[in-house]
């Protein structure tokens, strides 16, 4: 897409998300017609930071574009809910994936943690986060940004009374084997978990235990499960770190 184009298309799409490196926007590339609904895409771009130096600037937004594009491609083979990648520009950085209709689990945790009918379903949503997260670090993807707020819901595919799970914003994700680089992953989760959501302990359907992390090692357990031998994979060993990380942390406090 030729400079002039891209921009034409910036001006005639909506700006729903800016943060410090990227801009967030809704694109309509086909409109609605009769017969035919609208065609609608997320662009994420990388806009160019003037405080950096041109160069150094044009190298880290390919880099990290590089980096979520291969991340995403990567967990989707593996079979993780993410959007599809549907074009990207390094030169003039930006991004074009799938939409994903619905809203964050963070904000449908904010309507329903309350409500005590919600309990199984939050329980089993919990669950999948889990899930999908485990199959992530079983490709070795490290998402670098795990929090309720980058975890969409949509109608599910397979259920049509229910909602799954689909993981967004690889901006910081990266791939490595190592154990505790997942479990660094994992324990971001637990923290953004806990200081998002007030009271954690009401999200499981069962009488929850002593502990206030217990949503949180509820998705670790369906880390575990995912694969069955957690030991093969890392994930005892990724779940020791996390729950040893979190006990020191209670402790100095």
């Amino acid at each position: 897409m030729k400079p002039a184009d891209f921009h034409k298309l910036l001006e005639s799409s909506s700006l729903i998300k800016q943060g410090a490196e990227a801009k967030v926007y809704t694109v309509e590339l086909v409109k609605a017609t009769e017969g035919r609904a609208a065609i609608t895409v997320l662009l994420k771009y990388r806009f160019p930071k003037t405080y950096r130096h041109p160069s150094l600037d044009s190298q880290l937004t390919k880099n990290r574009l590089t980096f979520e594009a291969r991340s995403l491609t990567r967990a989707l083979k593996t079979g993780v809910r993410v959007p599809v990648l549907k074009g990207l520009d390094l030169e003039q950085g930006w991004l074009m994936l799938e939409w994903i209709e619905g809203i964050s689990l963070r904000e449908w945790l904010h309507v329903h943690q309350q409500h005590a009918q919600s309990r199984e379903e939050m329980s089993g949503l919990l669950a999948d986060v889990g899930a999908q997260i485990a199959k992530l670090h079983s490709a070795d993807i490290i998402h670098g940004d795990l929090t309720t707020s980058n975890m969409m819901l949509r109608k599910a595919k397979t259920d049509t009374a229910g909602q799954e799970v689909v993981m967004i914003d690889f901006g910081l994700s990266s791939v490595t084997a190592l154990v505790e680089d997942k479990a660094v992953d994992l324990y971001v989760l637990e923290r953004a978990f806990l200081s998002t959501h007030s009271d954690p302990t009401t999200l499981s359907s069962n009488t929850p235990p002593p502990s206030s992390r217990s949503s949180s090692r509820l998705m670790l357990a369906a880390c575990h499960n995912t694969f069955g031998r957690p030991s093969k994979h890392g994930w005892l060993t990724s779940a020791c770190v996390v729950e040893n990380a979190a006990w020191s942390a209670e402790q100095r406090a």
